[in-house]
C-alpha cells in the first residue's frame, strides 16, 4: 500500500484546524485528551495550528472524539486514503454477506498492508476480526481478546475509562462495550451504566448518540432483565425509562438500530409491572408516545416485505461512510465537464505532466497545487466538507436545525434561521453562497413568493456558483457534489418537458452507476431526497410503474442503513401511485390496502417525529373512512 505523502497543511485545511481547536477549547478538552493513543499533545498542537498534515483515519476520529460525526462529510480522497477504503469497503461488505472466508482473506491482505504504527487501521482489523469470530461461533472469551487489543490501540490506559471522563469516539466506545458483552465482567451493569453517562453527558451530535446509545442499553437491560423476578416497580419504572430514552434517542435522528431489540424488552419490561404502575408512568409521560406492540409489528412487517433483517446483525454501520470518491477520478471527470483540456485547467497552476500523472493515479498532487486545481473545478480545497465550510461548530448545528424546519414545513421559522445563518458564515466561500441561495430559493418557492420559473432561475444561479457545465444533462460520466445535487433535483418543481426528464435521468444514472460500484448506503441521505423528488415529478407525469420500482429500491436501501425519516412518504407515493395505476386500468380502489399503508405512514412518521406529516396522513384516514361510510 502506498506510503501517504508528507505535505505541509494547505489553506485549505486551515477550517478544519480551526474547527478542531474551538470545539476542544468550548468543550474544555485538554491537549492531551484528544491526542490519547493517536498523537502526542504537540503533535496535536501543530494540527490546530495548520503546521501539521493529517489523513482521513486520524480527522475522523478526532471529530469523533469531539462529537462530530464523519458522516456529516462529503470526501475526496488520495491515492493512499481510497486505496484504505477501498479494502475496507469490502472487508464490510464480507461480514455483512457472512462471507467468512472472504473477510479471512481480506483481513490478512489488508494487515500485512499496513504500517507496524498504524493504529487506526490495526483497530479496524481487529474489530472486523471480532465480528468473524462472533459469525464463527468463537468462545467469548477469545472475541473478548480480540476486543481487549483493539481498545488499548487508541486507548492505552483503558481501565482509567470507568473512573475518569475522556472524549471517546463511538467506535471506541463499542469496542469497549464489546469487552464488557463478551469478557467476564463482574461490573458488567456498572460499565454499561458509564458508557450511558458518557453520552448523556457529552457533546455528541444525534447521529452519534442515535448509533451507540441504543446499543449500550439494549445489553444493559438484556443482563438486566435475568432478574425481572427481583424486580420492585421503582426498578421497573426505572427500566422502562432508560429504555425509552434510548428508543427517544433512535427517533431523534430517525433511525431503528437495536430498535426492534430494545421494543421487545419495553413490552417484557411493562409485562412485569402492576397496572396501575403501568398507568401511572403513562399518565405521567403521555407526551409523544409510542405504544410498542403497534410499533414492534409494523416494523417488522416493513423489514420482511423488503427482505432486510430486522435485528441488528453486526457493528459494520459505525464504519458507514459519505460519498466518498477517488481524487484521480474526480479530476478527470470534473475537468471533461467543464470542457477544458489538461493545459487549461494547468495554465498558471502546475505542469500538464503533473496533472496527467494525478489523472492516472500515479502520483498524489501537492495539497496546495490540488487545491488551485479543485477550485477552478468548482470543488472546495478541503477534500472533505459538510453542508457548510466553516471553523463554528454552532453553524454545523444551525444547519441540522434548518433542515428539520424545511422538513416539518415551518417555512417562516426556517427563513429565520438562514437569515441567522448568513451572518455566521463566509459567503465569499462558493459552496457556502451556493447552500445559501439554494435555501433561500427553496423557502421563498414553498411559500409561494415567486413563480415556478423565477425558482427555477434561482436554482440555476445557486448551481452555477461552483458548476457552469454546457448541456450538462447529456453527459454519461458526472461528479457532482451532494448540494449541486439537491440544487438540480429541487429546479424539478419548475420545469417542464424534455428538460426535466433528461435532469431527473442523469441523477437516476448517477447515483445507478455509484450504487453499482459502492453501494448506496454511503450515498444514501441524498438519495433519499433525489428517489422523493424523482418519484413526484414521474407520478405527475403518468410514469406510475417506474416511479414505484424507485420508491422500493430507496425503502430497502434506508432500511438496509437503518434510516427510517422519510420511508412514509415512498409508502405514501407507492399507495397513491398504485391508486393511479387501477384508474387507468378501470380496477376498483383496494381501500383495505390503502388503509393499512395509511397505518404504515401513520406508525412510521409519528416514531420519526413528523408530526406535520403525521397530521396529514390522519387526515387522509378520515376522509378514507368518510368515503366507505
Amino acid at each position: 500500500m502506498k506510503e501517504t505523502k508528507v505535505y505541509p497543511q494547505s489553506e485549505a485545511d486551515q477550517d478544519f484546524a480551526k474547527l478542531l481547536k474551538n470545539i476542544r477549547t468550548e468543550e474544555n478538552v485538554s491537549l492531551d485528551q484528544l491526542a490519547m493513543g493517536l498523537m502526542s499533545a504537540s503533535q496535536l498542537v501543530k494540527i490546530e495550528n495548520g503546521e501539521r498534515p493529517i489523513n482521513k483515519n486520524i480527522r475522523d476520529r478526532l471529530l469523533e472524539r469531539l462529537g462530530i460525526a464523519k458522516e456529516l462529510y462529503e470526501n475526496l480522497l488520495d491515492l493512499c486514503d481510497f486505496e484504505e477504503w477501498d479494502y475496507k469497503k469490502k472487508i464490510l461488505s464480507a461480514i455483512q454477506n457472512k462471507k467468512i472466508e472472504d473477510a479471512y482473506r481480506l483481513l490478512k491482505e489488508y494487515k500485512a498492508h499496513l504500517r507496524e504504527n498504524d493504529r487506526i487501521n490495526h483497530q479496524f482489523i481487529l474489530a472486523m476480526w471480532g465480528e468473524v469470530l462472533k459469525q464463527e461461533g468463537a468462545s467469548k472469551e477469545k472475541i473478548a481478546e480480540c476486543y481487549r487489543k483493539a481498545v488499548i490501540l487508541t486507548i492505552p490506559d483503558a481501565e482509567k475509562v470507568w473512573s475518569e471522563k475522556r472524549p471517546l469516539s463511538v467506535l471506541e466506545m463499542n469496542l469497549l462495550l464489546e469487552t464488557i458483552i463478551y469478557g467476564n465482567n463482574m461490573d458488567y451493569l456498572h460499565k454499561c451504566r458509564v458508557l450511558m453517562e458518557y453520552i448523556d453527558t457529552g457533546y455528541y451530535d444525534e447521529i452519534m448518540k442515535a448509533k451507540i446509545y441504543p446499543k449500550i442499553v439494549y445489553y444493559y437491560l438484556k443482563k438486566q432483565i435475568l432478574f425481572k423476578e427481583y424486580w420492585n416497580v421503582e426498578t421497573q419504572t426505572e427500566n422502562l425509562k432508560i429504555c425509552e430514552k434510548a428508543i427517544d434517542k433512535l427517533r431523534d435522528a430517525g433511525r431503528t438500530y437495536y430498535l426492534v431489540e430494545l421494543l421487545e424488552i419495553e413490552i417484557q419490561i411493562l409485562e412485569t409491572m402492576p397496572e396501575d404502575a403501568v398507568t401511572e408512568h403513562l399518565e405521567k409521560n403521555e407526551t409523544d408516545k409510542i405504544n410498542a406492540r403497534e410499533l414492534i409489528s409494523v416494523i417488522k412487517n416493513l423489514y420482511a416485505e423488503y427482505e432486510v433483517p430486522a435485528y441488528m446483525q453486526d457493528c459494520t454501520y459505525f464504519y458507514q461512510q459519505k460519498w466518498i470518491f477517488s481524487m484521480k477520478d474526480v479530476l478527470r471527470t470534473r475537468r471533461a465537464m467543464f470542457g477544458l483540456t489538461q493545459e487549461q485547467l494547468c495554465e498558471g497552476i502546475c505542469s500538464v505532466k503533473s496533472l496527467r500523472r494525478a489523472e492516472k493515479g500515479q502520483t498524489d498532487m501537492q495539497r496546495e497545487t490540488l487545491k488551485k486545481l479543485l477550485n477552478r473545478l468548482g470543488l472546495s480545497g478541503q477534500m472533505q466538507w459538510s453542508r457548510l465550510i466553516t471553523s463554528d461548530r454552532e453553524v454545523i448545528r444551525m444547519a441540522e436545525e434548518l433542515a428539520d424546519y424545511i422538513n416539518d414545513r415551518k417555512f417562516s421559522v426556517a427563513s429565520k434561521q438562514l437569515e441567522s445563518l448568513k451572518s455566521r458564515i463566509d459567503l465569499d466561500i462558493p459552496q457556502n453562497k451556493q447552500y445559501f441561495l439554494e435555501k433561500q430559493a427553496l423557502l421563498e418557492f414553498e411559500q409561494g413568493k415567486v413563480t415556478r420559473e423565477e425558482f427555477v432561475k434561482m436554482e440555476k444561479e445557486a448551481l452555477e456558483c461552483t458548476l457552469c457545465a454546457e448541456n450538462l444533462y447529456r453527459k454519461e460520466n458526472v461528479y457532482l457534489t451532494e448540494r449541486e445535487i439537491i440544487c438540480i433535483s429541487n429546479s424539478w418543481k419548475g420545469m417542464e418537458g424534455k428538460q426535466k426528464r433528461e435532469s431527473i435521468n442523469l441523477i437516476l444514472r448517477l447515483y445507478d452507476y455509484y450504487a453499482l460500484n459502492n453501494g448506496l448506503s454511503q450515498a444514501i441521505s441524498v438519495y433519499e431526497i433525489v428517489t422523493e423528488a424523482a418519484v413526484n415529478e414521474l407520478g405527475n407525469n403518468g410514469e406510475h410503474v417506474r416511479a414505484e420500482e424507485i420508491d422500493r429500491k430507496s425503502i430497502k436501501a434506508s432500511l438496509s442503513c437503518r434510516r427510517v425519516w422519510d420511508i412514509h412518504y415512498k409508502i405514501y407515493d407507492i399507495l397513491w401511485n398504485e391508486k393511479e395505476i387501477q384508474k387507468k386500468n378501470k380496477e376498483k380502489n383496494q381501500n383495505m390496502e390503502m388503509t393499512d399503508g395509511l397505518m404504515k405512514c401513520i406508525s412510521i412518521s409519528h416514531y420519526a417525529k413528523q408530526h406535520f406529516h403525521e397530521k396529514i396522513y390522519r387526515e387522509k384516514m378520515i376522509n378514507l373512512y368518510i368515503q366507505d361510510n
